[in-house]
Parts: structure tokens; C-alpha cells; sequence
């Protein structure tokens, strides 16, 4: 007897798991333990035809359900995973932006106060020479 675990996994552009490994394994889990459940039942439940269809289908329905309401779990968790990332990110980008603009305008009045020395660079225990003539 061969068994066969059907496995489905969330992935962006570049095929990369957007789901945590243990949430994905879960929900397999809780898929393939439903099916294996309802066929279980169906094997060893002494019922007649027609209520073992009516049992069929009521086992079908709450599987439906079971993974509707994981689904519904996962786009919730994807979404605000989402929309922390979104907020890291823009909260990164202000920060990079704060330190290149910071950066700019360190190396500016570097290149002024070299333009206004002829050339020579300036360090931190040495004064322009204007400021040394005064």
C-alpha cells in the first residue's frame, strides 16, 4: 500500500515560504487527519447507505469548515505579517534617508571648509587657516 501526503505550501514571486514551517506542517496535519478521520469512520461504522452518506457528507462539511477557518487564519496572519513589514520597512527607509541626507551635508561643509583652506584638508586638532590668522 503506498501512502501519498499531498502537500501545499504559500510562496511569494521568488518562491520563497511565507508561512512559518511549523504553521504550514499544522495545517497539513490537520488536513490529512480530517481525510484519514472520514475515511476511518466510513470503514469501520456498521451504518446503513443512507446514513452513511448523510454521515459523509456532514464529516465533508466539517472539513470544508475546518479548512476555510485555516485559511481564513493564514490571510489573517499573512496581512498583518504584511503590514509589519510594510511599517519596519518605511520605519528603515526614514532612518537610511536621516543618515545619507546627515552624511551629505557632513561631506558638504567638508568640501567648503576645504575650498575655503586652498585645497587642504582640515582634521579635528587643526583650525582653518583663516580662523588661525584672526
Amino acid at each position: 500500500m503506498t501512502r501519498r501526503v499531498i502537500s501545499v505550501a504559500i510562496t511569494d514571486g521568488d518562491g520563497e515560504n511565507m508561512m512559518s514551517n511549523s504553521t504550514s506542517r499544522f495545517f497539513e496535519g490537520l488536513l490529512l487527519g480530517g481525510i484519514l478521520g472520514a475515511i476511518v469512520g466510513v470503514l469501520f461504522a456498521p451504518k446503513s447507505g443512507r446514513e452513511m452518506r448523510k454521515h459523509l457528507a456532514d464529516s465533508s462539511d466539517e472539513i470544508r469548515k475546518t479548512a476555510s477557518t485555516g485559511i481564513s487564519d493564514m490571510k489573517d496572519r499573512t496581512e498583518q505579517a504584511l503590514q509589519d513589514f510594510q511599517s519596519k520597512s518605511d520605519t528603515v527607509l526614514k532612518q537610511a534617508t536621516r543618515q545619507f541626507e546627515e552624511t551629505r551635508d557632513q561631506l558638504s561643509t567638508k568640501i567648503q571648509e576645504m575650498r575655503s583652506t586652498g585645497g587642504k584638508p582640515i582634521t579635528a586638532d587643526s583650525e582653518p587657516e583663516a580662523a588661525q590668522h584672526m
